[in-house]
């Protein structure tokens, strides 16, 4: 009884941690960068997108990412010629008309210039006066965790290229507890890349130590209520 238990219980622990296991590393958010153009793998050329939709933004800037829930950030790739990730702010909605508007709220995690390490490379050339365009791949010396799921802003400071993310908000300098007052929003939005994986959540750990307790107390059980041979029977 007690090897059938085991057994059966193993059986539903592997199915518990393939399913809920952490994924490898993926691109859990990408805004692709839209002015620059050519044969990929080769250094591209920019050119403005017309009136008011220039090749770059500059910063300061909270550029808007969507993660899924338990995200694990490992990575933060940026676009331009001094773009930079400073931290990751939450979302709050404020009352505004006719609708009301998401924007960013509070500091959830500070990146500090030496905890992430910058690999640049050429990317691109403006195909007006000959400036270089970089890649910034920025990899954190520690991943940053956010179990909630949703909408995140990412502070980007200096000048990044214009993207497909949502309204991009910008302000004159960032600051923990993101005042409404100081925002203007920027459209369109600005180029970013997210990569880290999703992990599995916090109740799976718990549900395999509960069903580890309950496989103990039946084998415990069972053991205390099994019949003792008695003297004539081993005789």
């Amino acid at each position: 009884m007690r090897r059938v238990l085991l057994v059966a219980f193993a059986t539903v622990s592997i199915n518990i941690v393939t399913t809920e296991s952490a994924t490898a590393s993926q691109i859990l958010f990408l805004a692709p960068q839209f002015p620059c153009g050519g044969t990929p793998g080769t250094v591209l050329t920019c050119f403005p997108g017309g009136l008011g939709f220039p090749v770059e933004w500059g910063g300061p800037n909270y550029v808007p990412i969507n993660l899924p829930a338990n995200s694990l950030i490992e990575q933060i790739d940026l676009w331009g010629d001094s773009a930079r990730a400073v931290g990751i702010w939450d979302s709050t909605t404020v009352p505004n008309l006719p609708f009301p508007v998401v924007i960013p709220g509070h500091e959830v995690a500070a990146i500090a210039p030496g905890s992430i390490d910058i690999t640049t490379a050429l990317f691109a050339l403006d195909g007006v006066n000959g400036a270089p365009y970089f890649f910034f791949q920025g990899i954190l010396h520690t991943p940053i965790f956010l179990q909630g799921g949703g909408r995140y802003y990412v502070g980007v400071g200096g000048s990044g290229l214009v993207g497909a993310s949502d309204v991009v908000w910008h302000t004159s300098g960032f600051t923990t507890d993101v005042d409404p007052l100081a925002l203007s929003s920027t459209v369109p939005g600005e180029a970013i890349q997210v990569v880290g994986q999703v992990v599995p959540e916090p109740s799976t750990i718990g549900l395999v130590g509960f069903g580890i307790m309950l496989l103990r107390r039946r084998v415990v059980n069972a053991g205390r209520g099994r019949i003792r041979p008695s003297e004539t029977d081993r005789c």
